[in-house]
């Protein structure tokens, strides 16, 4: 199945999930910039990834930059 096809509320239910959204876990957490790199990357790929729109494009084009920025 593919991944836009899944909800949160679906996965919630189908694996008896509990979510408490009662805390802002991130509430201290210091909001930091792309990098230079990053921000060119995505501005050269994502209307790349937009003209091709599968999951695997946006995979490999969009979410994998971001992931190695992360990282």
């Amino acid at each position: 199945m593919a991944y836009s096809n899944f909800t949160l509320s679906k996965v919630k239910a189908d694996f008896g999930i509990v979510t408490d959204e009662t805390q802002d876990i991130f509430a201290e957490t210091t909001p930091i910039h792309p990098s230079d790199l990053l921000s060119l990357i995505l501005k050269d790929q994502l209307p790349l990834a937009g003209a091709i729109n599968t999951e695997k494009t946006r995979s490999e084009l969009v979410i994998m930059p971001i992931l190695m920025e992360v990282r």
